[in-house]
């Protein structure tokens, strides 16, 4: 172990705080009806959702270690029960237990991604043939179908306002044009971390949408094509989660131990400690906190990691509850 001296991938200027996905682990999926065999299968689909989701990728769907448990998926939830969706649909809703699908993913050598994800702001214009609109907070077609699939990917998003102010500073024009300098410029006017943003259009009985996912230091483009609104959405959020899960998720070393020794200040209170711990605590690429040493407003702290050490800078990073002190030989604890 070695005391935490001070990384330049902490300076990564982050533009807002992360939010907490509450309901990472509730997952409903249509199901025909309320026979075994039915229920059976349905239990199988939302196992492979629940993994698609806590790692951020599909390619999850391909690993021999996670799909060998898939007849085993009953002893991953808590609970089951039957309920109505929309337009009456019979929905099974399963909640998976945190901790096992955590140690499932780690021993499947698979990415995993916790609860503290980037906010995205969804900028969207739509060629119908009303014209060109942009989706906002109100209920519609698109604004359901982009609702639905970033909660089944586990992605915390939000709509524009499209106030006056909005209208002023990103007329619809614009964004169908995609121009950057603008669309960043209305994005500035809200806390999220990043955001999306697309133009819409039906093309040939299908739909289009082509734009790009900037966050921090990503910048990726998107084309994607689907025959409904919902499918369209859903190959959307993917791309998005899988961009940010390779930023954001943490891939275990299984076998190697990884220990760091970090000094963190600011802590003034009980409730402090307590809270800095359960914070590191709750990351998923930490095994284990031991305070090593305790003297005033200061803590040092040994942890045992399932990753590299920069990783789970990255995923501190995004809600900055811990930054580098001035010296950049310690951490400062942000109440």
């Amino acid at each position: 172990m070695r005391l935490l001296t001070f990384l330049t991938i902490f300076c990564i200027s982050i533009s807002a705080s992360a939010a907490t996905v509450k309901d990472l682990y509730d997952v409903a999926v249509p199901v025909e009806d309320q026979t075994e065999e039915s229920r059976s299968d349905a239990i199988g689909g939302a196992f492979q959702r629940m993994l698609v989701r806590l790692s951020g990728t599909e390619q999850v769907l391909e690993n021999p270690v996670l799909m060998g448990e898939q007849s085993n998926a009953q002893s991953y939830m808590s609970s089951l029960r039957y309920e109505r969706g929309t337009e009456e649909q019979l929905l099974l809703s399963v909640t998976f237990m945190a901790g096992p699908m955590q140690k499932l993913l780690e021993r499947a050598a698979a990415p995993v991604w916790g609860s503290s994800r980037p906010r995205t702001q969804l900028w969207l214009a739509v060629n119908s043939d009303e014209g060109r609109t942009a989706v906002g907070p109100e209920e519609g077609e698109w604004k359901a179908a982009f609702d639905g699939a970033m909660r089944r990917r586990g992605l915390p998003w939000m709509f524009p306002a499209w106030d006056l102010e909005d209208q002023m500073a990103l007329p619809v024009a614009s964004l169908w044009g995609l121009f950057e300098e603008d669309i960043a410029s209305a994005a500035a006017r809200y806390s999220s971390d990043g955001y999306l943003a697309g133009r819409i259009m039906a093309v040939g009985g299908a739909y289009s949408f082509t734009g790009y996912i900037h966050h921090s230091d990503i910048r990726h483009s998107l084309s994607v094509q689907a025959d409904t609104p919902e499918l369209l959405a859903l190959e959307v959020a993917a791309e998005v989660a899988e961009k940010l899960s390779e930023r954001y998720a943490v891939i275990p070393l299984a076998g190697i131990d990884n220990n760091e020794l970090i000094r963190v200040t600011g802590i003034n209170t009980f409730a402090d400690y307590r809270a800095l711990l359960e914070y590191l605590s709750a990351n998923v690429a930490v095994r284990d906190v031991v305070v090593v040493a305790s003297d005033r407003d200061e803590v040092t702290l040994a942890l045992d990691l399932t990753t590299g050490w920069s990783q789970v800078l990255d995923s501190m990073a995004l809600d900055k509850k811990i930054i580098a002190d001035e010296e950049g030989v310690a951490y400062v604890w942000q109440r």
